[in-house]
């Protein structure tokens, strides 16, 4: 494609993508695959108000809708790409917003998701790769103390040599990256790499790296199982999964919503890897 042909195709999209109905239209047929006129008519324009933004996304020199046998509207390829163009729009003023106001974030969310400390991670991610990795050590050393071993996201019991345990941790480091990002591929439709993401990912063995801690100092005393115990591992990995949903959704600038079912799945994974191991 030349450059004047460049040039035709984003005038035409950004033509189409200049008025709020006709984006509403594409962003209803990107999310429904297709759609007839009568649900359109959701919209509540008046007919000839409604037909006019149709013509405008069909009859263009490179259309973005066409019709179907059955009559219903689906996207065409500059469709699908102007669809894409909305929603990284969106999702790009979602996090511009909550940078400028940072005081709609409640000061539960902020430290539960670990904010800050993920906004200073990625704002800049190489410079703290030191920092990483001596928290990593410590994340073995602990899992060493209270005889645990990192495994993905989680932890295992089993009873190993300390250089063991902190190279488990940095492989649950990397694995769950590399998981995170294989999961994303199909759902996010992001496969550019993203350092920030990769090292902000350890702020998610915090809750972990808490409770082997406390664990660390009880254990001698206080054996604690059943219920209890259940209660504590769930509320730790509700909180893991938490920090690294808020970790994906800001480094591949997302809805937490979107990043929220990778990492379900992820956690689902990871269960199920833990469950094939014990």
């Amino acid at each position: 494609m030349n450059q004047l042909n460049k040039d035709a195709t984003l005038n035409n999209l950004f033509n189409a993508l200049s008025h709020h109905i006709r984006r509403k239209i594409i962003a209803m047929i990107g999310i429904n695959g297709s759609i007839s006129y009568t649900e359109l008519t959701a919209l509540k324009l008046e007919p000839g108000t409604l037909y006019f933004h149709i013509d405008v996304l069909a009859k263009a020199d490179e259309p973005l809708v066409e019709q179907i046998e059955n009559k219903r509207y689906v996207l065409t390829a500059a469709g699908r790409s102007a669809y894409e163009l909305i929603q990284k729009g969106e999702d790009g003023l979602y996090w511009i917003e909550q940078e400028r106001n940072p005081s709609s974030t409640t000061p539960l969310v902020k430290v539960l998701s670990i904010s800050p400390v993920i906004r200073r991670i990625q704002s800049d991610p190489w410079r703290f790769w030191l920092d990483i990795l001596l928290f990593l050590g410590a994340y073995g050393y602990l899992s060493y103390r209270v005889g645990l071993i990192p495994i993905f996201l989680f932890f295992i019991e089993g009873s190993f040599d300390i250089g063991i345990t902190v190279f488990a941790a940095l492989l649950a480091w990397l694995s769950t990256y590399l998981l995170v990002e294989l999961i994303s591929l199909p759902i996010l439709g992001k496969r550019k790499f993203t350092p920030a993401f990769l090292m902000s990912v350890p702020v998610a063995f915090l809750p972990f790296a808490i409770l082997e801690l406390a664990l660390s100092f009880i254990s001698e005393t206080v054996v604690i199982t059943g219920f209890p115990l259940t209660l504590i591992l769930t509320a730790a990995i509700a909180w893991s999964t938490y920090i690294l949903t808020h970790s994906l959704a800001r480094a591949k600038v997302v809805r937490p919503l979107q990043a929220g079912i990778v990492t379900l799945l992820v956690t689902n994974f990871n269960l199920l890897i833990l469950a094939l191991l014990t």
